[in-house]
């Protein structure tokens, strides 16, 4: 699949936090509308379409999460966050 740049846009503002609890994954609410994810990734926060990592200060946006977090291929992380457009 090719992706256009506008799809590439769109999918880095994707919310996060519904589609990880889609997949399974347990949140934990924080205040300011943060959330923490405490797994074998270790913790990260997630607000909105961003994450963040304070041990490792590694810290992206939606498709970031899917690629270095869950190690996945770009064109895997779109199908995740766009899967209409599959």
């Amino acid at each position: 699949m090719i992706w256009t740049k506008s799809d590439i846009r769109y999918a880095r503002k994707i919310m996060l936090v519904p589609i990880l609890i889609k997949k399974g994954y347990s949140l934990r609410k924080l205040e300011n509308d943060n959330f923490l994810i405490e797994n074998k990734f270790g913790k990260l926060i997630v607000k909105n379409n961003y994450w963040f990592r304070a041990d490792s200060k590694e810290s992206g946006n939606a498709i970031d999460f899917f690629i270095y977090i869950e190690k996945l291929t770009f064109s895997d992380a779109m199908k995740i966050l766009m899967p209409k457009n599959c």
